[in-house]
């Protein structure tokens, strides 16, 4: 039979299957699910089109609680624009915010700061090749805001002013937006994009656009494009959240049905991705990239998703490429790995067009050995299939997350839910309900026979439409392969026969022996935060608060004040590796790979990680797998795998060489190097790691570090929130954690290793790098006094800066595209602070945009707070916590930060209280001690080629 009739062949074999297999699946689906009907619509959505063709869908949602999610998608991107309208799209969706009908530049967004909405977190735009969406989120229940809320879409939809006079300032923030992106990953990606979208569009309409067009198109090209393509007819609004859902109904009824689509508006069609029978390829090399890599593309038309069938066959395939990256990450464990890492992916190329996708990053010397290995894994695959045990592991884990999600179904953001629309909006995926979704998921793997799943393989044995793409270092000793010494590569992998798979499973139970359980010896109940506090007989504290806030998560984090400050600088690096290695290498009896395969199934992590001062342990399971999850965090500190640890070593340290042996080729590595040169000199705490200090690397040292540091029981606190029955819980505690190793009372302390920066005015002026781009860093250093007070101070000045920044860096001046001000006072080993802003721009403009920085900075040092922000701080600091209120994380972070830093309980709850009584003179003051312009270290990253 011919190769043009074979997908038929195989089509009918799978309707086959299919037909045989469903009288059990159906068992477990509603009785009138249609198997190859369109997939229904989940009922806890209102999906509706008015007349004018707007769509519309409408959820009620209570998380968070009173705030709504609110999106207008326009099925409209760059691939709409006429060649002199490149990066149109994208600008215009700037203009959104610099003015409509009813609101003037800045008004918009000064009106979402002042109801403590952050702009670019709840208040943003995005514009892709095909679509442009616009989002908010407000709180719900101010009739006043809502109604805002509204006409701020319908604004967007059609009253967008496109004033020229704003057009023309708003030019220089797209240009740095632009700046912002250029760098070896798009030098590379604007030579390889011309052959992954082969004779496309897409390869000539990058969103981002011509800075020419940018620079010079007058604003009637913009109301051009503006009425052709928004309009309702390529419109959705979508609102989820804590509200009435008739209610949201009528406005947008009463909003968005006056909108009319203009006469003989063209056509909007999808954009093509056209076939080609040769392999193209891209094969470059770039002075800034720091490692070598390949991905081999297999372009094919997409499959439906619409029917039940549909999503059987693509959760065949999500099996399929689990069980291969599996396999392709069992081989970075090696000794001597092939590869730094290699994966198998299908992705989408446009709405036409998708791709089966082979990645590799290599190792210099290895180039032919990794592909060959790549290529070899996934023909072994295709030729031999997998196993029944392995497909079970996957599927055990499949069926855990959809369960997980069915069990949060009433936790879930409405965010998530908003994204899930937009995209039933602008690529018809569909929208089926979790419940349904589950019924599927269980249906369809219940059935699933192996050899169903082996038989996907095929489809990377097509080398029709075939793309390769090789990125290497521009340096010594890298030689870029030939296009036939990349076919030969894989052809010779193809042939390479790895021999059968060998599945590493251990029988061994997860922990052999249970300790005899210890004893609660103090307990105490904090009422006002519902908090319970026991001591362990093996000193250990734990801190229990159990929620409603998810029905399926326990989160944990464990802390011990220390970590590397303790060890003797020649032992910083074998800390720093420690719990790499460690990781790498096992717990117990079982290898990492035994050990990912006995949890198939369990929702469990236990993360043991040594910073500077202090080491920690973070954690999350599911209440049914809690049991496990304590013997899998005993295990992880009384018994790290020893037997393994000399080839997790080597394996670690050999991928880590490949990834330093460059890093001096990437502007910002040597930037950031050249920063802590200046302020830290050569301590050893401070040099940048490169093969010389990875020679510095020691496992049976890694291993004591890492007993030091966990096996002492008595100097932690143990934090747990979420959804915890005490009762059971107790005895577990009792059990894994009262047993675990302590020094009895000992309470350690971080140690002052005398590595403070350096004070006084610093500079740091660099040149590296090609393109026409400077980056910015200004940086505050100095003594504090550490308090719950002093801190929050920081934040709110802070805030206040970043509000400041933007509107005069970017707003008034058009200078940067985003300007960042960060802060933190620290407490340990001694209280310090550390502030600063940093952004990037034209490099003529760099010193003058630091200068009006700093203006900001000592404006408000001795003029005080602007009233009107510090009213926008005080409803974003209350409205996030607000939210936090009914996280787990939330919870988390602050009972930790109560044991680690000696707050009160109290503190948590009376936080609003206390950001309305903030006296503005102590931000003043804050600005003044922390921004302190006698510690002042102003960096520059400038072009190479600059005078």
């Amino acid at each position: 039979m011919s190769q043009e009739f074979m997908p038929f062949a195989k089509s009918f074999a799978f309707v086959s299957l299919l037909i045989a297999s469903q009288c059990i699946a159906w068992a477990q689906l509603p009785e009138d699910f249609d198997m190859f009907g369109p997939l229904p619509v989940d009922p806890a959505v209102r999906v509706g089109e008015l007349d004018n063709g707007l769509r519309y869908y409408i959820r009620e949602n209570a998380r968070p609680e009173n705030r709504v999610s609110l999106r207008l998608v326009v099925n409209a991107g760059s691939l709409q624009e006429e060649d002199n309208q490149r990066g149109i799209a994208h600008f215009l969706e700037h203009m959104a915010f610099n003015g409509t009908k009813n609101f003037q530049k800045l008004e918009l967004v000064n009106f979402l700061e002042s109801i403590g909405m952050r702009f670019g977190q709840h208040l943003n735009a995005s514009t892709s090749f095909d679509q442009t969406i616009y989002q908010l989120e407000v709180p719900w229940e101010d009739p006043e805001v809502v109604d805002k809320a509204f006409l701020i879409l319908e604004d967007w939809a059609s009253n967008i002013s496109l004033d020229p006079f704003e057009i023309e300032a708003e030019r220089g923030v797209v240009v740095e937006e632009w700046r912002s992106g250029q760098g070896a990953a798009q030098r590379i990606r604007d030579q390889q994009y011309p052959l992954v979208y082969y004779n496309s569009r897409y390869a000539k309409r990058l969103p981002i656009g011509s800075m020419f067009v940018v620079q010079n198109a007058p604003a009637e090209r913009f109301v051009d494009f503006y009425k052709k393509w928004y309009r309702p007819n390529l419109m959705a609004v979508i609102a989820v959240g804590d509200f009435d859902a008739d209610e949201v109904e009528r406005q947008i009824i009463s909003r968005f049905s006056r909108l009319e689509n203009p006469e003989g508006a063209p056509e909007r069609v999808n954009s093509e991705v056209p076939d080609h029978d040769q392999t193209l390829f891209s094969i470059v090399s770039d002075p800034e990239v720091t490692g070598m890599s390949t991905s081999i593309y297999l372009k094919v038309d997409p499959d439906g998703d619409e029917t039940g069938a549909d999503y059987r066959r693509h959760l065949i395939e999500r099996i399929y490429f689990t069980l291969l990256n599996q396999r392709l990450s069992e081989r970075t464990l090696d000794a001597e790995p092939p590869y730094i890492n290699a994966s198998v992916s299908s992705t989408g190329l446009g709405r036409e067009k998708r791709a089966y996708a082979m990645s590799v990053g290599l190792i210099q010397g290895k180039v032919q050995e990794g592909i060959e290995y790549l290529v070899a894994e996934v023909a072994r695959a295709s030729e031999d299939g997998f196993s029944q045990s392995e497909l079970d592991r996957v599927k055990a884990d499949m069926i855990r997350g959809m369960d997980r999600a069915f069990e949060e179904r009433e936790n879930t953001q409405s965010g998530v839910f908003a994204s899930e629309y937009t995209r039933a909006f602008t690529i018809d995926e569909p929208i089926p309900g979790i419940e349904l979704e589950r019924d599927m998921t269980h249906a369809f793997l219940a059935d699933l026979d192996i050899e169903e799943v082996n038989r996907v393989g095929d489809v990377f044995k097509n080398e029709k439409n075939r793309v390769i793409l090789f990125t290497a270092p521009e340096a010594d000793g890298y030689e870029l392969p030939s296009q036939d010494e990349l076919l030969a590569a894989l052809e010779s992998g193809k042939a390479m026969g790895l021999g059968a798979y060998i599945d590493d499973v251990s029988d061994a139970p997860l922990l052999a022996v249970v300790p005899e359980a210890g004893e609660i010896v103090e307990e105490s109940y904090h009422e006002s935060v519902d908090v319970h506090e026991w001591t362990l007989s093996n000193g250990a504290r734990v801190v229990v608060k159990s929620t409603d806030f998810k029905n399926d998560q326990i989160l944990m984090s464990a802390y011990s004040e220390g970590g590397s400050s303790l060890v003797a600088d020649d032992e910083f690096i074998p800390a720093l590796t420690t719990t790499m290695l460690l990781g790498e290498a096992g717990i117990g009896p079982f290898n990492t790979i035994q050990l990912e395969k006995k949890l198939a199934g369990k929702t469990i992590r236990v993360s043991p990680a040594i910073g500077g001062n202090a080491e920690t342990i973070g954690g999350s399971a599911s209440p049914q797998d809690i049991e496990d999850f304590f013997k899998l965090l005993h295990l992880q500190i009384t018994q790290p795998n020893e037997k393994d640890l000399e080839k997790a070593f080597h394996s670690v340290k050999n991928r880590l060489s490949e990834v330093v042996a460059n890093r001096g080729k990437s502007p910002n590595a040597v930037f950031q190097d050249a920063i802590e040169e200046a302020y830290y000199g050569d301590h050893p705490r401070h040099q940048p790691l490169d093969l010389g200090r990875l020679e510095e690397m020691e496992a049976r040292l890694s291993l004591e570090i890492f007993k030091d540091r966990f096996q002492n029981a008595g100097d932690f606190v143990f934090v747990f929130v979420g959804a915890i029955e005490l009762d059971s819980f107790r005895d577990y505690v009792k059990t894994y954690l009262a047993t675990l190793p302590s020094r009895g009372g000992e309470r350690e302390k971080a140690r002052d290793l005398g590595d403070k920066p350096k004070s006084g005015r610093l500079s740091v002026d660099l040149k590296k790098g090609l393109e026409e781009k400077t980056s910015v860093r200004v940086f505050f250093n100095g003594d504090a006094e550490w308090s719950p007070e002093n801190r929050y101070a920081l934040a709110f000045a802070r805030a206040l800066l970043n509000i400041r920044m933007r509107e005069v860096l970017r707003e008034e001046n058009g200078g940067v595209y985003g300007v960042s001000v960060f802060g933190s006072l620290g407490r340990l080993p001694s209280p310090t602070y550390s502030t600063g802003f940093g952004f990037s721009c034209d490099p003529g403009n760099a010193e003058m945009l630091v200068r009006l920085g700093l203006v900001e900075i000592l404006s408000l040092q001795e003029q005080g707070v602007r009233p009107e922000n510090a009213q926008k701080v005080r409803e974003l600091h209350i409205r996030e916590h607000e939210r936090g209120l009914k996280e787990n994380g939330f919870w988390l972070s602050n009972l930790v930060g109560v044991y680690a830093e000696g707050r009160e309980f109290e503190e948590i709850l009376s936080f609003p209280d206390r950001v309305r009584a903030f006296d503005l003179e102590a931000a003043q003051r804050a600005a003044q001690l922390y921004f302190d312009m006698s510690n002042l270290l102003v960096a520059y990253l400038r072009p190479e080629y600059q005078e």
